[in-house]
C-alpha cells in the first residue's frame, strides 16, 4: 500500500470515528428510581422507557434492571450512562420459567420449543402502552421516584410460549 492510500485510509477512519462520537445524541442525566410490587422491592425486573409523546428525532430506547432493593438506573447507550430528560411511559417485566426446561430447549431460538413462563409482575405492566406507568426525568431526578405496582392479590399468571391455535385448526 502506497503512502497516499494509507493516509487516505487513515483520514477516513479518523473521520468515521469522529462521527461516531454522538454529536447528535441527546444529553443524558443519571437518575435512580425504585420499583415495588405490593410494597416490596422487585429484584431483577427489566424496565423499558418509551418517550411520551413519541419524539421522531429520538428513537433509541432506554432500559434498566432493578437490584435486590428494587433500585434501578436507566441507561441508553452504555451501562450507567443515563437517560434523556423528558416524559416516559414505562414497562416493567419480570418472568421466570415455570417448569424445568426441556433438554432440547435452545435459548437462541426459544420459540422452537414451547415452555411455560410465570409472570412475577402482572403481565399488563410489561408493555409501556398498557402499564399505566408514566415518569418524568429531569436533571433533579425521576418523578415519581417509586414505581408502585399492585398484583391485586392474584397469584402469578403462568402461560405457554407456544403459538395459540384457532378453534378450527386440527
Amino acid at each position: 500500500m502506497n503512502g497516499r492510500a494509507l493516509s487516505t485510509m487513515l483520514f477516513v477512519i479518523v473521520a468515521l470515528a469522529a462521527g461516531c462520537g454522538g454529536a447528535d445524541r441527546p444529553s443524558l442525566v443519571k437518575v435512580k428510581g425504585k420499583v415495588l410490587l405490593d410494597g416490596k422491592p422487585v429484584d431483577g425486573a427489566m424496565l423499558f422507557f418509551k418517550r411520551d409523546p413519541a419524539d421522531p428525532t429520538y428513537r433509541r430506547p432506554s432500559r434498566a434492571t432493578s437490584d435486590a432493593q428494587g433500585e434501578f438506573s436507566p441507561e441508553t447507550y452504555a451501562k450507567g450512562d443515563g437517560i434523556p430528560p423528558g416524559k416516559y411511559k414505562v414497562g416493567v417485566r419480570k418472568t421466570e420459567y415455570a417448569d424445568k426446561l426441556p433438554e432440547n430447549f435452545n435459548p437462541e431460538n426459544p420459540a422452537a420449543t414451547p415452555v411455560k413462563i410465570r409472570w412475577l409482575v402482572p403481565k399488563p405492566a410489561a408493555d409501556p402502552e398498557t402499564s399505566g406507568v408514566v415518569v418524568e426525568i429531569s436533571s433533579s431526578g425521576i418523578s415519581p421516584a417509586e414505581i408502585k405496582l399492585e398484583s391485586g392479590g392474584s397469584p402469578p399468571v403462568v402461560e405457554s410460549t407456544a403459538p395459540s391455535r384457532n378453534a378450527n385448526e386440527p
